[in-house]
């Protein structure tokens, strides 16, 4: 068995669930073929996918530094923006967008990041120049009503936000906004219509379980808010946001070991970033 070969071949065994004994033998390959940037890449994803980011974010900057993978750069920004680091994600996106400029998924996550970051007009006008090519795109459309909810434009974020339903009615990402929307609002039983219908459309959601869990918890629900909060946190084990919310929760029903454990691992989390 050539080389490529038994690559491939401990690929596919990590494929098919024999995942710890690949991913062990493919590193220590690696280790004696430090310079093979493609297996690294693939180590990097086998990582992700293990939830080890840190070390899947040190192969991606590895091979960054050493060669211009769009690959590589498009999972670190995504690394970033899961773990909320938007202003690095923009710098990767920037130097994406350098070297093509045509990567149309590259400019909605532009989009989204500029939202983030709170540079509104920006992400409205991008918005705008992905929407001339697709207008139904949802994805933007989604990014577009995220924006005008940040300027309190409650009426053309509904619009939008609807529009897509009108496109995809069970469109998740526009049930969770419209949940959010109604929630800002103050609209109580629309919100957790909307936050319920997109959860029973995918229990995994990070985005939904966090949202639901920051309703519940306004609404006085401590224990709904906490459950919601966990499932968030099991699906994004990183984030500080969550880590915070929940050491408020437990706070919140006089938990005050949990609450310290959780907003000391915030903290880390925090110092690390």
């Amino acid at each position: 068995m050539n080389y490529n070969q038994q690559i491939n071949n401990l690929l596919q065994q990590f494929g098919s669930g024999n995942k710890e004994s690949a991913y062990k033998k493919l590193l220590k390959i690696l280790n004696k073929r430090k310079d093979d940037f493609l297996l690294r890449y693939n180590i990097a994803v086998i990582e992700q996918e293990l939830n080890l980011n840190e070390r899947a974010r040190s192969n991606y900057k590895l091979i960054i530094s050493n060669q211009e993978n769009i690959k590589a750069m498009v999972n670190l920004y995504n690394l970033d923006i899961k773990e909320e680091k938007y202003e690095h994600a923009l710098i990767l996106i920037e130097k994406i967008l350098e070297i093509n400029n045509n990567l149309d998924f590259v400019n909605k996550d532009r989009a989204f990041v500029f939202l983030k970051l709170n540079k509104i007009k920006q992400s409205k006008n991008l918005c705008n120049t992905l929407l001339s090519k697709d207008e139904k795109d949802k994805d933007v459309l989604n990014i577009l009503g995220l924006c005008y909810s940040a300027e309190d434009n409650f009426n053309m974020a509904s619009k939008v936000f609807n529009r897509i339903l009108s496109y995809d009615n069970n469109n998740i990402a526009a049930l969770n906004s419209l949940g959010r929307l109604h929630h800002e609002k103050r609209n109580s039983k629309e919100a957790e219509r909307y936050f319920l219908k997109a959860l029973n459309l995918d229990s995994s959601s990070y985005q939904v379980l966090n949202n639901i869990a920051g309703f519940y918890r306004e609404e006085g629900q401590y224990k709904k808010s906490i459950n919601y909060y966990l499932k968030a946190l099991n699906l994004n084990p990183n984030n500080s946001y969550i880590l915070n919310n929940l050491s408020k929760s437990y706070f919140d029903i006089n938990d005050f070991n949990l609450a310290e454990s959780y907003a000391l691992k915030a903290l880390n989390y925090n110092k690390e970033d």
